[in-house]
């Protein structure tokens, strides 16, 4: 997993982005979840690695880059998976949700 942290810019991505992510590899399902429409900034995602391996990763603004939230099996409780990604995006995001912040 570090190689596609490490593969990913010191930003949040795009919609296309996540788009182009996703048709790139056969072995991996992305699901955007800290998606603001109106900036096309998505600051977090689940990728589902090889139908078995889960991780959830959050653009952490301060240290400006990728991390990986949470691994878990697939078949998981996934609403609880997207559900925890939204608690670590929390307040730090809450200024995106507002449309009041530009993404840097």
């Amino acid at each position: 997993m570090t190689t596609l942290t490490d593969s990913l810019p010191d930003r949040p991505l795009s919609t296309n982005e996540i788009s182009a992510l996703e048709a790139q590899h056969d072995d991996y399902g992305f699901a955007p979840v800290g998606f603001f429409p109106d900036l096309d900034v998505v600051a977090a995602f689940v990728v589902i690695v090889d139908g078995e391996r889960g991780y959830s990763l959050g653009f952490d603004r301060d240290d400006e880059g990728w991390v990986v939230v949470e691994s878990f099996d697939d078949g998981e409780d996934f609403a609880g998976v997207t559900d925890r990604l939204q608690e670590w995006l929390g307040d730090d995001w809450a200024d995106f949700e507002e449309g009041t912040a530009e993404p840097e």
